[in-house]
């Protein structure tokens, strides 16, 4: 059986290049977007084996552009088992500092983005027989914290999402899944988390590892699922 493969929507994100390693540990053949070429290039660079990932350049918020980010991987590796989108917009502030237009612009980044990765890969998956799709929302999605509102709002539709494609495709082998994080130790993460908040957040690791899983057929069961990953954080 040929590996599996993987699309990697906005792979240079503060989590991409872990997600990328671990995809690759694992077996898969992985394609990476990037609106930004070099980023892309550098980024691969400093991974294992990053050299046997395809890199692609695309806007995932233009509808087209994933459009052909799915046609150039299916191209390139035959076939189209998982997709997934790392990054979004992201706003802190309180509801009477923002306009319509902050609202716009969290949705577009947050559940446009998402809906064009989605829409994109389903003819695919669905002439397949078979595709997982993780979606990826903020803890802020079920409970916003001060200042997140919007960016709640737009991951709270994310999560909606998800699980109506669920219910959609669920008796033509499409997995969707929503992987709901709280606080992730990147790096950036080290620069604003006191000492404790940083020790109690999820591992790069770990955030990849849950995503490697959901991508997996072990994961079949958790269609239309939101999983939530706090790893220390709950009280």
């Amino acid at each position: 059986m040929s590996a599996r493969t993987i699309l990697i929507g906005s792979a240079t994100a503060r989590t991409g290049e872990a997600v990328i390693a671990a995809f690759l540990n694992a077996g898969y053949r992985v394609a990476a977007t990037s609106r930004n070429r070099e980023r892309l290039e550098s980024a691969l660079g400093r991974i294992p084996k990053g050299e046997e990932v395809l890199p692609l350049v695309a806007d995932l918020s233009q509808p087209e552009a994933a459009a052909a980010a799915v046609r150039e991987t299916r191209a390139a590796f035959g076939r189209l088992d998982a997709a997934t989108l790392l990054t979004g917009g992201f706003d802190q502030r309180e509801v009477v500092d923002t306009t319509l237009a902050d609202l716009q612009r969290q949705i577009e980044a947050n559940l446009y983005t998402t809906y064009n990765l989605v829409r994109a890969a389903l003819p695919v998956m669905l002439a397949q027989g078979h595709g997982h799709l993780i979606t990826i929302a903020g803890g802020s999605a079920l409970d916003p914290a001060p200042g997140r509102a919007l960016f709640g709002a737009s991951k709270a539709a994310v999560v909606t999402f998800t699980k109506g494609v669920a219910r959609d495709y669920k008796q033509r082998g499409i997995v969707p899944t929503c992987l709901v994080a709280g606080a992730i130790a990147t790096a950036e993460a080290e620069q604003y988390l006191a000492a404790e908040d940083l020790r109690n957040a999820a591992t790069l690791d770990e955030f990849a590892n849950a995503l490697v899983y959901l991508a997996s057929p072990a994961a079949s069961g958790f269609a239309g699922s939101a999983l939530e990953l706090y790893a220390r954080e709950v009280d």
